[in-house]
């Protein structure tokens, strides 16, 4: 059975993640950027908010979700490096197949970043977590 430290950890990372597809969809609207190429969203982009290109949400949520477990992870120094390497791939595979700018995606590190300093400012203690999930 799950510690409540675990659960604590997985419901921020929850909200965290939740916080991310509506910020990045937020300021994707606001920036209405298209990518290098003119593609035209699919079905599932409609579905998942990812229309325009700046900020980038891969490489956000790969950047948050990566610090988070270099913080709260006790990782031997090759998993570092590959979790490091992982969230650099998500992002920079954007540029490749022509979704994003790298600008978008050197942004969308940043947010997801900034993103990350936010849970972890308004931690939410496990009783709070045992409260939300509960409502549900």
């Amino acid at each position: 059975s799950a510690s409540i430290s675990d659960l604590s950890l997985l419901v921020c990372r929850f909200v965290a993640l939740l916080l991310d597809i509506v910020i990045v969809a937020g300021l994707q609207k606001l920036a209405k950027r298209k990518g290098p190429y003119d593609i035209s969203p699919g079905l599932l982009d409609y579905l998942t908010m990812d229309t325009y290109a700046f900020p980038a949400g891969h490489a956000s949520r790969a950047a948050m979700l990566s610090k988070f477990f270099l913080n709260h992870l006790v990782l031997a120094i090759p998993l570092r490096i590959l979790l490091v390497l992982w969230a650099l791939c998500v992002g920079f595979s954007r540029v490749m197949i022509g979704r994003h700018h790298i600008t978008d995606v050197l942004s969308g590190f940043v947010f997801g970043y900034l993103q990350f300093r936010l849970v972890e400012l308004i931690w939410m203690s496990s009783n709070t977590c045992q409260m939300l999930i509960s409502i549900w």
